[in-house]
């Protein structure tokens, strides 16, 4: 993995754990964790690890619902020619 790859990853993963801090979506759980985002090597999409409280299923739902407003949230932040594909998965399922 390459420098530019792991700042990249790690600039999103900040950025998501505020933005969706900042959801009012009653299917999330007060505590979210994102424990890893692993970007594709063209920068183009991004599998978001996450955990949290309760069940994992509605939360997923409610994320990949609000993956618009969550990748504006990046556009906003992260200086890139595009802005990654997201994709949340349960990081308990994945390690």
């Amino acid at each position: 993995m390459s420098q530019r790859t792991s700042q990249v990853e790690s600039t999103i993963a900040r950025v998501l754990s505020n933005a969706i801090h900042e959801l009012s979506d009653p299917r999330l759980p007060i505590v979210i964790t994102i424990d890893r985002v692993q970007i594709s090597t063209d920068l183009m999409n991004a599998k978001v690890f996450v955990s949290g409280l309760g069940e994992v299923a509605p939360m997923l739902e409610a994320l990949n619902g609000a993956k618009g407003l969550l990748q504006r949230a990046i556009a906003r932040e992260v200086r890139m020619k595009r802005t990654p594909l997201l994709e949340f998965l349960d990081a308990a399922n994945n390690f």
